[in-house]
């Protein structure tokens, strides 16, 4: 029996240090939160949710400042992230980003850094769905008639992010007559833009749709929404949105079928299908730059598990977002970017490269 008390005994001043250890890696510091788009965008306004939350499960309750960092279509963050450019301490710099699969699988010059070399904190996944101006979609409103319509100007981040290339490989697809406007710093100035009309076709994630799009576009009667980007799971079955689904919002798949009388196929669809189902569970990347120390990682990943059981967390995500956030832990997220490094069919690459503008 005495041997049974010391037994836990040990166990719980085991427990005890590695409490107190964590708490010396962020105890009375202050992280920086680094994201790789503008102010007032989705991916701003999702990381602002993590900031507000994070603290109170990470040992030591840090304070957590934000960085907007934009450009390149969300590559500069991640570059100067990963060569150090204003991080003077790794472990307490820490990165939420929309994660760019397009950069890895092409082999983009544009991405400085090795992806794989960042510590995975964490990801979020997001399902993704497509609107435009009602003009596209006139006289019948159904979404295959944009193939009949005036011509689809598109707004772009970044001619090389995954965001532009499923753009160009799902209108590739369909037989689409458009212009991709590359450049956009945020979702917030392409909502903007569709306003006035200046663009008329977006791509937006679930959360960013149901938070921005549809108050300010869809019920002002500006924009219609098209299509949802389904996920590929291991059974074979798509799977999307239930809230999308529920109001009708069918799938890619449905208005290719509805427009073409067949499924759609070929090296060009399997590259859609690659990059989308890579993004649905990597939309935004938690990480931490290299040279960060195992125990923060470590804390960390704690700290976000944490916020998969915290309601307040929960509750605000859904209250800003209008969807229950999608979290997938450190180490699954780290063996995808892993796998996503390790390449893929050269003839998809082909593909794909030719729709990114990578050389």
């Amino acid at each position: 029996m005495k041997q049974a008390r010391l037994s836990v005994l040990s166990l719980l001043l085991v427990a005890m240090a590695a409490t107190c250890a964590n708490a010396q890696v962020f105890g009375g510091k202050t992280i920086t939160m680094i994201i790789n788009y503008g102010a007032g965008g989705n991916v701003d306004s999702e990381g602002r949710i993590f900031e507000r939350h994070l603290p109170k499960h990470i040992a030591g309750k840090p304070n957590i400042i934000v960085q907007n960092v934009p450009g390149a279509g969300g590559l500069t963050a991640v570059n100067q992230m990963g060569m150090g450019v204003g991080v003077k301490d790794p472990p307490t710099t820490m990165g939420f980003v929309t994660f760019n699969p397009m950069a890895i699988l092409t082999d983009d010059p544009a991405l400085r850094v090795k992806v794989d070399a960042f510590a995975m904190i964490a990801s979020v996944g997001a399902y993704y769905v497509l609107y435009g101006r009602n003009e596209l979609l006139a006289p019948s409103g159904k979404p295959q008639d944009i193939l009949k319509g005036p011509k689809i100007h598109a707004a772009g981040f970044a001619r090389s992010s995954v965001h532009d290339v499923r753009l160009r490989l799902m209108l590739d697809l369909l037989g689409a007559d458009y212009q991709i406007i590359t450049g956009f710093q945020s979702s917030g100035a392409v909502n903007l833009a569709m306003a006035q009309n200046e663009i008329n076709f977006m791509l937006s994630s679930a959360p960013a749709y149901e938070n921005q799009v549809v108050p300010n576009l869809i019920n002002k009667g500006v924009a219609t929404p098209l299509w949802q980007i389904a996920t590929l799971g291991a059974d074979g079955k798509l799977s999307g949105s239930d809230k999308l689904e529920a109001a009708g919002v069918p799938f890619f798949e449905d208005v290719y079928r509805l427009a073409h009388g067949k499924a759609p196929e070929g090296d060009t669809y399997r590259g859609l299908r690659i990059i989308n189902d890579l993004r649905a569970q990597l939309a935004r990347a938690i990480l931490m730059p290299p040279g960060a120390a195992p125990a923060a990682v470590e804390e960390m990943r704690r700290a976000v598990d944490g916020l998969a059981k915290d309601k307040e967390f929960i509750a605000d995500y859904m209250r800003i977002t209008g969807e229950a956030p999608i979290l997938v832990d450190g180490a699954t997220a780290q063996k995808l970017v892993k796998d996503a490094v390790s390449g893929l069919p050269l003839e998809v690459k082909v593909i794909l490269k030719e729709a990114a503008g990578v050389n």
